[in-house]
């Protein structure tokens, strides 16, 4: 059963175990699952029906939820990036992000990261620890109490194959009928590339969605900006993902950070499109988002588009992501956990303009 130290992370079977085990009906877990997921319930205290003296001493021997906001950032385009502090301390940042139909929270499965890529901020510091399945879930709950949430994205802090095991239990726990009744496919799981839990993620959940953060398609640049690629070549991880998009019989995509100094030549849109073309994948091009403590530029939208087009005229299926929260350093590869607030990441002469247009292709 899961730890007492993690009751958001809980089933409803489980909840009735954990009712039981204090010698309580085992329709008080029930009780309690109810107000967490659908009654807004942060503490026993406020599960309604549940006696006073009782709630009283659930509340002095274990916490409802995991965490806290300790601080919240609102961007000009109403993307949301919210600091939550856990029962231990540790930071963990997750993101809300709109649309008129949508509302998808990008979450983070580690506090920290190990991968250490080079254009990203959330591993300069190295991983600290898994998040349990609750911490990860608690991201989630925490903005569908404002919003309900549609999609859910594993690209925050951390390698979520790192994590496996949290990390899926966490999914099945947000699809749970009686709680947010998430369908599987609404989550998706964006990986540097671990090759036997890609496998095993094509046998476990076929119905979620697999991202590889490719971002380079040739091993000597890849390895100076993933470094996870000097443990696993990028042929290594090819087959792997080419063993589950056969096994879910479902299109593969990339994920590309553009770096303006880096994996943007004619010769690095010619590898990605042979490796598209080769695994039929669509590739989601991203503009590096800027990050101060890495030495890499973000293009401007005219090197994007020239990029996207030697792709596409090589064949390879092409959609350049638009940019969402880079003014609360929300963005992708902007994660860090900081609680003072940050300075101002579109510095000036470093090869970003904050007013160009996007690109026509942007999604």
């Amino acid at each position: 059963m899961t730890s007492t130290n993690d009751l958001t992370g809980q089933t409803p079977v489980q909840w009735r175990a954990w009712a039981k085990g204090l010698g309580l009906p085992e329709f008080r877990g029930d009780q309690c699952f109810s107000a967490l997921w659908s009654g807004g319930a942060n503490t026993f205290t406020e599960v309604k029906g549940l006696p006073k003296d009782l709630a009283a001493r659930l509340d002095t021997a274990a916490r409802l939820v995991p965490g806290k906001e300790v601080r919240r950032q609102e961007s000009r385009d109403g993307t949301v990036k919210s600091l939550l502090e856990m029962a231990d301390g540790k930071l963990v940042e997750c993101v809300s992000i709109p649309t008129s139909d949508r509302h998808t929270i990008c979450v983070s499965s580690q506090v920290g990261c190990a991968v250490g890529c080079t254009f990203c901020a959330s591993g300069k510091n190295g991983v600290e620890r898994d998040l349990t399945p609750g911490e990860i879930a608690f991201q989630v709950l925490f903005h569908h109490r404002r919003r309900p949430v549609t999609n859910v994205v594993f690209m925050g802090s951390g390698e979520p194959l790192f994590n496996y095991d949290n990390v899926l239990a966490a999914i099945r726990l947000l699809a749970e009928p009686k709680g947010l009744g998430m369908g599987r496919r609404r989550f998706t799981v964006s990986t540097s590339g671990v090759p036997k839990r890609i496998r095993q993620l094509g046998v476990d959940e076929p119905q979620v969605t697999l991202a590889f953060s490719i971002h380079a398609a040739d091993d000597e640049t890849r390895s100076r900006i993933v470094p996870l690629n000097r443990r696993w070549p990028l042929q290594e991880v090819l087959e792997a993902m080419r063993e589950y998009s056969d096994l879910v019989n479902r299109r593969m995509t990339f994920e590309y950070v553009l770096l303006g100094d880096d994996n943007m030549s004619e010769a690095h849109a010619k590898s990605l499109a042979d490796v598209a073309r080769r695994f039929h994948a669509h590739i989601n091009l991203i503009p590096f988002n800027p990050v101060f403590e890495t030495p890499h530029r973000r293009p401007n939208w005219d090197q994007v588009e020239t990029f996207a087009k030697w792709v596409d005229q090589l064949g390879g299926h092409v959609t350049v992501r638009g940019q969402r929260g880079a003014d609360i350093d929300a963005a992708c590869g902007q994660l860090k956990r900081r609680t003072e607030l940050d300075p101002p990441s579109m510095a000036e002469g470093d090869g970003i303009v904050a007013n160009d247009s996007p690109p026509t292709r942007q999604a």
